[in-house]
């Protein structure tokens, strides 16, 4: 077992276990207005090239690039989208022509509506290269082309393209199953109401999972290793609490007498105490008690397990105080202290200061990670700062 790893070790090993467990499951079949948030389950190839033809991208004049060096040409006649006719030029000819219409066989070029004159039917314009403003055959992709690969998830566009290349269903991997529960004697006779529970199941909607919940346990370990014996038959169990070191805190022997536990505690605080292990071949996550570190343990670590390296959006703002991170001196040198903050008029404010809902640190004090984070109410930011001890 692994202990007190950092981030990106937590991360290279979840990357891993993705690579071995994540993708064993069944795969069916969808509508592709179905498919968005899905993964491929196999590439997926295009029967024919697109675009079929040559189109033009602006408006303007089909004709042939080596007759832009002898202006004038004669106007022929003009295509519009949609037509497929299938005229074919002569030296010295041209054609009007609407953006996405197919080009008229002999042509190769198209000279924009806004440099062109003409007169008595008669063009004028500029000298051109070959396939200017024009969109040629096969340019998205040709026959035969793997156009998207298996494991993508499927996003807006890729329906797009999935559409473009006329399927009516493709297929995917099937949701993972994942089990949840909560842990705690309180939780159980209801002194605490459960959020990490609620909490982890958003989240693994939001990833695109099926969560299921399996109750709450309490602090036994008995119960807690039958409870991971239930959440093994799903394809992965997420539980919340029992995993720090405390005398109650049963969970990570559960899991070391059903399975094994790979790693126990990350490099971040909040979210240290998180552990992950195997039970019957299947993953189990354990997130610290803490809600502020359960949440911590989901964004930072366990989405990678389920996403693979997609990441949140980053964005920049200058913070609105000077922060003096209180460390604790057995804190490892790369640890990483997560500052939840509110975004005001590109400024980023630190929860726990003045201007935010939750007032704990007083201007110019010690700004401690772990008291701030001890307020449920702290993650409700809209975003967090990454800050890493100085080595």
């Amino acid at each position: 077992m692994l202990k007190l790893i950092s981030l990106g070790e937590l991360r290279k090993i979840l990357g891993e276990l993705r690579e071995e467990f994540y993708f064993r499951r069944g795969l069916e079949k969808v509508p592709i207005g179905g498919a968005l948030g899905r993964e491929l389950a196999e590439d997926v190839k295009a029967m024919e090239a697109s675009p079929r033809r040559h189109i033009a991208s602006f408006d303007g004049y089909a004709l042939r690039a080596e007759d832009s060096g002898s202006y004038p040409l004669r106007v022929i006649g003009r295509v519009y989208a949609g037509e497929t006719g299938e005229a074919v030029l002569q030296k010295g000819e041209a054609v009007a022509i609407a953006t996405g219409a197919y080009l008229p066989g002999g042509t190769d070029t198209v000279l924009r509506l806004e440099d062109a004159r003409l007169e008595n039917g008669l063009l004028r314009g500029l000298p051109l290269e070959p396939w200017t403003k024009v969109v040629r055959a096969g340019s998205n992709y040709k026959a035969g082309e793997t156009v998207l690969r298996k494991r993508e998830r499927v996003r807006p566009q890729e329906v797009g393209i999935l559409a473009g290349l006329g399927l009516e269903e493709v297929a995917v991997y099937k949701r993972p199953r994942v089990a949840v529960f909560s842990t705690g004697d309180e939780i159980c006779r209801g002194v605490l109401r459960d959020t990490n529970g609620p909490m982890a199941m958003a989240f693994l909607r939001e990833w695109g999972c099926d969560p299921v919940f399996l109750g709450s346990v309490p602090d036994d370990l008995e119960g807690l290793k039958a409870k991971l014996l239930e959440g093994a038959r799903y394809d992965a169990v997420v539980t919340s609490g029992g995993v720090s070191v405390g005398e109650k805190d049963y969970l990570l022997k559960a899991i070391e007498e059903t399975g094994k536990v790979i790693l126990h505690k990350v490099k971040t605080r909040p979210g240290k105490p998180l552990a992950v292990g195997i039970v019957q071949d299947k993953p189990v996550f354990s997130l610290p008690g803490k809600p502020t570190g359960a949440f911590v343990a989901l964004e930072l670590g366990v989405r990678s397990y389920f996403l693979g390296d997609s990441g949140r959006p980053i964005a920049r703002a200058r913070l609105g105080e000077e922060i003096k991170l209180s460390t604790k001196d057995t804190d490892a040198p790369d640890t990483v202290n997560i500052l939840f903050v509110l975004r005001r008029d590109g400024t980023a404010i630190p929860m726990g200061y003045e201007r935010s809902p939750i007032v704990l640190v007083p201007r110019g004090g010690l700004y401690n990670v772990s008291s701030i984070a001890s307020s449920r109410r702290a993650a409700v930011a809209d975003g967090y700062v990454v800050a890493v001890r100085d080595m």
